[in-house]
């Protein structure tokens, strides 16, 4: 290989795809997001890439690229994580969530400067009856742009190294002929592998020694729950004295059955999502510690160092961590274009 391939991170987040690129050996030049807020996360923690606060629908392509000093002869990667609510099966917009046409804006860059590369993660949902109609444009688009041959599948991120059970929609397309799909791991990664190690702390305590690793006070009838919540894997039907749930708990909820429910240490985790420190939001509370995890826990689950550290206030970084691309999975993904590029001896 002669250089390395240049990347731009679209809608780039706190940076963990970002971070899984530069692991597995691209530059990536620049993150672009239309949240201010994620500034300093992502400049902290992935320099020299700098974040650009930008709209992708007022983006103009070239200026960009010429402003990175990406030339003509250049290997380019456009990666995009489009924000995924307006494809999920939890979104009750019913279709009117207008994030959803973000997707054929990155398709319009693509078309107006195509790269060599295409990275695109987004849930299940994009390529069905949620999002059917805007996968359908942006294939027909990428496709008059040179990128014809294109793996597309669902990926279970707890494959591919990473301590989770998430599925992705994972597009991968080169403009130099064939991609193959991400390498699987030999063994699935647990709960106990990324976060037995943290120290213990108690809800509301927030560690000296080791970044980020602060928990989320709860209240005191939430507290009582997860006292009664059986450790390792507990859930809330296992409570034996039902008087102390929630009300809407104690019928036949309709809310999500992991709905204070602990993790387990010797599988993966369940799915992290922006409210992943939130013990009445799913299967988020400590394997043995009566609190939700932390968000250094949560950042450890996704993958992310150690010493990668997150800004802003607790729920804003919850956000963070929990919208992000697993990093370990982004590098695979990674891995999978340079290996593309070195097969083609380009």
């Amino acid at each position: 290989m002669s250089k390395n391939i240049k990347a731009i991170d679209f809608f780039c987040g706190a940076g963990g795809l970002t971070r899984g690129l530069l692991n597995s050996g691209i530059e990536v030049l620049a993150g672009v997001d239309n949240d201010e807020g994620l500034r300093t996360t992502y400049e902290t923690n992935n320099a020299p890439s700098k974040f650009l606060c930008e709209d992708i629908n007022e983006i103009d392509i070239l200026s960009l690229r010429k402003e990175l000093s990406v030339s003509d002869k250049d290997f380019v990667l456009y990666a995009a994580c489009t924000p995924c609510q307006p494809f999920s099966t939890l979104n009750r917009m019913e279709g009117k969530d207008e994030r959803k046409y973000l997707l054929l804006s990155f398709a319009e860059l693509v078309r107006q400067a195509p790269p060599d590369f295409l990275i695109v993660e987004n849930v299940p949902g994009l390529n069905n009856a949620y999002g059917k109609e805007i996968y359908e444009e942006f294939i027909d688009t990428i496709s008059e742009s040179g990128f014809n041959d294109i793996f597309a599948d669902f990926l279970d991120v707890k494959d591919y190294g990473v301590p989770q059970r998430r599925k992705r929609f994972i597009l991968l397309s080169s403009r130099h002929g064939k991609i193959s799909p991400p390498k699987v791991s030999d063994k699935v990664s647990t709960v106990a592998d990324y976060i037995k190690k943290y120290h213990p702390i108690k809800h509301g305590e927030s560690s000296k020694r080791i970044v980020n690793h602060v928990a989320r006070k709860l209240q005191p009838h939430h507290l009582k729950i997860v006292k009664a919540v059986p450790k390792n894997g507990g859930s809330r039907s296992d409570i034996k004295d039902t008087s102390i749930l929630l009300k809407c708990h104690q019928k036949k909820p309709k809310v999500h059955k992991d709905v204070f429910g602990r993790m387990a240490w010797d599988l993966p985790a369940p799915t992290l999502t922006c409210r992943c420190t939130d013990i009445y939001c799913g299967r988020f509370i400590h394997p043995t510690q009566d609190r939700g995890i932390s968000l250094r826990e949560a950042a450890a689950i996704q993958t992310f160092p150690d010493d990668y550290e997150f800004f802003g206030k607790f729920i804003h970084i919850a956000r963070q961590i929990g919208n992000a691309v697993p990093v370990k999975f982004a590098q695979r993904l990674g891995e999978t274009i340079v290996s593309s590029y070195a097969n083609k001896g380009i």
